[in-house]
């Protein structure tokens, strides 16, 4: 199920021109939301894609609280990263970069150690973060960076992503 429903709302999410999630199909993406609430998510995965559904629908506190929950549910540093990053694009979207720029450090510095694959994940979103928060060099250097790492995975959609990033800055 949870594997699933985050293929689901992946699928009715699309960016906007500032790069951040948006409901691609929002009257869809509020049923799957509502159809997850209903069974009350207690697991790891569907309290992820559950939390992500709830950011991109605007629900900010309540994406925070099962995101929260998700990451305590972590049970390895790819999970950890990844419920961080999510957590901390919700603190981000609400208003709060500086939460998610602590949030996005913990993220890269476990990338870092444990899953050097998600580095370029955790630097893109720090370096969304840095922008935000008007810290455009550092943004910069830090999506250079993870432009770098996703043009050697050779993913063009990734790649895409860091260079919409880089123009933002611009």
């Amino acid at each position: 199920m949870s594997a699933e429903l985050l293929r689901e709302i992946d699928r009715l999410v699309a960016y906007d021109e500032r790069q951040r999630m948006v409901p691609r199909d929002r009257e869809r993406l509020a049923a799957v939301v509502e159809s997850v609430r209903a069974q009350a998510p207690a697991d790891y995965a569907t309290l992820r894609a559950f939390g992500i559904g709830l950011l991109v629908l605007g629900e900010h506190g309540e994406a925070i609280r099962h995101l929260h929950r998700a990451l305590d549910l972590a049970d390895s540093g790819g999970r950890r990263i990844a419920a961080s990053i999510n957590l901390a694009d919700a603190h981000r979207y609400s208003g709060d970069a500086a939460t998610a720029e602590s949030l996005c450090r913990e993220a890269l510095a476990v990338a870092r150690r444990e899953a050097p694959e998600l580095t370029g994940f955790a630097l893109q979103h720090l370096g969304k973060t840095l922008a935000e928060l008007g810290r455009v060099r550092e943004a910069r250097r830090t999506l250079e960076e993870a432009l770098a790492l996703r043009e050697r995975e050779g993913d063009p959609e990734l790649i895409a992503r860091s260079r919409a990033a880089l123009r933002l800055l611009e």
